[in-house]
């Protein structure tokens, strides 16, 4: 799939659609745990200072089970972000980018453990 244009307003991405993702609190590897209310924040894992708004994105590749998204956030970084959905509860997620000045590189493990 070709990458879309950029854009500031909120992603909506397939991997998410269809009533799949559920608000709730999260396991995360190597962390811990993490009230996840939309979705769209999983884009900016390695950059959680950024919620969106301020932030430009492409979408890279857009399916059910995987997504792509590469994004600029003005005055804090850019990365890009590879979401799969290994099932409804349960996300991996593969980061990097730069963070004020420096790279980072993240992959953790979201499961849905219950609710917030």
């Amino acid at each position: 799939m070709a990458a879309t244009a950029a854009f500031a307003q909120p992603v909506t991405l397939s991997v998410f659609g269809g009533g799949d993702f559920q608000p709730g609190s999260y396991s995360v590897s190597g962390g811990a745990n993490r009230c996840i209310i939309s979705p769209e924040s999983l884009m900016h894992v390695g950059l959680e200072a950024a919620d969106g708004k301020n932030c430009v994105h492409t979408v890279v590749e857009d399916t059910p089970e995987r997504a792509t998204v590469a994004y600029s956030c003005r005055g804090l970084g850019s990365g890009r972000t590879t979401i799969v959905k290994d099932n409804r509860n349960h996300f991996t997620i593969d980061a990097q980018g730069i963070r004020g000045r420096e790279p980072f590189a993240v992959r953790q493990e979201f499961k849905r453990v219950g609710n917030c």
